[in-house]
């Protein structure tokens, strides 16, 4: 009887051991972060400085620099946009063009560069049901041409979604549903490949509000951009997804004061538009 009750004061004892704890982040002071991209539809550059973990509001860009984007002669300098903070200018990349990237501001110059492979045409891409570790799973199948295929190649795909949450009815919202990057080791001769995992169908039909990003919901618009991207591009993003996980802060490909941030060179293929039907989604074969 003495054992029993023993074992009731340590459960309790245990029970009252319950305690918040609160988590001391460092602040530091902010850092310029540059996001720059030319790709074959036009180049932009975007700079922000680093916040505080407990700042939820948007970045605003940074007027006041020298942007510049240079090229086999070429010197393109950007222009500030100031309804979106971006800098902007209609050049359309070149497969085979190393590009580079300098920004001038406020004393500190920073700069980059990288390199523009070919486009990867697609091939086909669509939603299809799998059943994965026993769930039946919505993925999202992209096939396209190599564009180099006897080259390591690796891209970066970005699945975008609008759509009118119908838990908030007067809410319209843009985001950024899948990313990730990848390379072709694996695909078959000639061919680039890559399923994204969705959702399962216990997830999208339970609707639980923790899950409300991860469910594509009817109406939903989707795109799909493929870009082949140069190493450092690849590095960073990894890098980028990895540290998203843990707390880490990217590795860059920007030399210059401390900052984050990446420049990329990629060429872009897009698959067609689609409102999201469960109706028009069948099963893999």
């Amino acid at each position: 009887m003495r054992k029993y009750l023993y074992i009731i004061i340590g459960i309790a004892a245990l029970a009252a051991c319950k305690r918040e704890i609160d988590f001391d982040f460092a602040e530091v002071e902010p850092i310029l972060m540059i996001e720059g991209r030319v790709t074959d539809e036009g180049t932009e550059v975007l700079l922000t400085r680093s916040r505080s973990v407990y700042d939820a509001a948007k970045p605003k860009g940074l007027p006041g620099a020298q942007v510049i984007v240079s090229a086999d002669g070429l010197q393109e300098h950007l222009t500030y946009d100031e309804a979106t903070g971006f800098y902007r200018s209609p050049l359309k990349g070149q497969p085979g063009t190393t590009y580079r990237l300098t920004v001038d501001l406020e004393g500190h110059h920073y700069e980059a560069t990288s390199f523009m492979y070919p486009p990867a045409p697609l091939l086909s891409a669509e939603f299809l049901w799998q059943t994965i570790n026993q769930e039946r799973t919505l993925v999202y199948e992209l096939w396209a041409t190599d564009p180099q295929p006897d080259v390591r190649n690796h891209y970066w795909y970005r699945l975008d979604r609008t759509f009118h949450h119908p838990h908030f009815a007067d809410k319209t919202t843009y985001d950024a549903y899948r990313w990730n990057v990848f390379d072709d080791r694996g695909c078959p001769p000639g061919r680039v490949f890559r399923d994204v995992m969705c959702m399962s169908e216990k997830v999208a039909t339970e609707d639980d509000k923790d899950d409300w990003d991860k469910i594509l919901y009817e109406g939903d618009t989707i795109t799909m951009r493929l870009m082949v991207i140069d190493q450092p591009t690849f590095d960073y993003l990894r890098s980028l997804s990895t540290g998203q996980r843990n707390g880490a802060n990217p590795t860059g490909n920007i030399k210059g004061d401390p900052c984050l941030g990446y420049f990329m060179a990629a060429s872009v293929t897009h698959a067609d538009t689609i409102v999201f039907r469960y109706a028009d989604v069948r099963d893999a074969k």
